[in-house]
């Protein structure tokens, strides 16, 4: 997502895009971590899930500032004199549970100096976003610029800019090196399952988590092209296969797993859209929301599935 300068604060937002386009620009983050040992799996496991609760709760703010976008030209600010004024969204107290407990996973043995020091500053990115996005709801909600000619949204949006820039730049960066860190994990549990049980019905919800992670990965980010479709085809197919072994091993076993639904739900929302895409039914604000969705279920899906090791 790109941040563009603000009339308000010319300097600022110029800074703010460019930030945003170097970041775009550069390789992804190295975790620096290249083996995990069998008596730090579990240790891991939880940092895992301090990250991901983390990034979970986050999906709030971009989805509050996607709002935002649906109706603001960032470059100008808000004027008053929008055709439709839908404000953005709050974000809710849970967020602050999230927060604690990603900074107290960053401070957890084993240490992994690049995520730690990444997720510490995605935390604190966002609950500095926090208060601004929920004070900017309240004075879209009781519209306020009715009554002052939108310059409480103008200085509004003066604050959001920077602190909106620092907080995508913090998650994109905490995202990448949770993504290999998680890629690792997978890799590890799955071999060591395998080994000791075959291919059992742990075997399949790591399976079926390593294999929807690659599809989500893989989700067009854009609805109107961009995206390599081709290598998103081959993902959802090969996901569509394994939930339907992972239904018939949960089936056959007579017993359930804490993600029962989850994969099918992913899967179908995901097809959904690569169907509306390919008949052009995709507009952005309701794609954005699905996109948002998906990963929001899939984040989910792996805190429940890590209790199923």
């Amino acid at each position: 997502m790109k941040i563009s300068s603000t009339i308000l604060a010319v300097a600022v937002g110029l800074n703010c895009a460019a930030a945003m386009a170097q970041q775009q620009q550069s390789p992804p983050p190295d975790l620096g971590l290249h083996e995990i040992a069998d008596s730090d799996m579990d240790r891991y496991i939880a940092k895992s899930n301090g990250v991901v609760g983390l990034l979970n709760a986050s999906l709030r703010g971009k989805e509050s500032w996607n709002r935002y976008l649906s109706w603001v030209d960032v470059k100008r600010g808000p004027t008053g004199k929008e055709r439709i004024i839908y404000g953005l969204y709050s974000v809710g107290s849970s967020a602050k549970d999230a927060i604690e407990k990603a900074r107290k996973a960053a401070g957890d043995k084993p240490a992994i100096p690049a995520l730690d020091d990444a997720t510490r500053q995605l935390a604190s990115a966002f609950e500095a976003l926090i208060p601004i996005l929920n004070e900017a709801e309240a004075y879209y909600d009781r519209k306020d610029y009715l009554s002052d000619n939108m310059a409480g949204g103008k200085a509004l949006h003066e604050k959001m800019v920077p602190a909106v820039t620092a907080f995508l730049a913090a998650r994109a960066t905490t995202d990448a090196l949770q993504e290999q860190f998680k890629d690792m994990l997978d890799r590890e549990q799955l071999a060591k399952i395998e080994k000791a049980e075959g291919r059992s019905v742990r075997w399949q919800v790591r399976n079926t988590m390593t294999l929807a992670k690659k599809a989500v990965d893989l989700m067009p980010s854009n609805p109107k092209g961009g995206a390599d479709l081709q290598q998103f085809d081959a993902a959802l197919a090969t996901l569509g296969n394994a939930v339907r072994d992972f239904d018939t091993a949960v089936r056959e076993s007579g017993k359930s797993t804490s993600i029962d639904s989850y994969p099918r739900d992913i899967l179908g929302k995901l097809r959904e859209m690569r169907d509306n895409i390919a008949k052009g039914r995709a507009d952005n604000m309701t794609y954005s929301m699905d996109y948002n969705g998906v990963i929001q279920r899939y984040n989910m899906m792996v805190t429940l599935s890590n209790a199923f090791h």
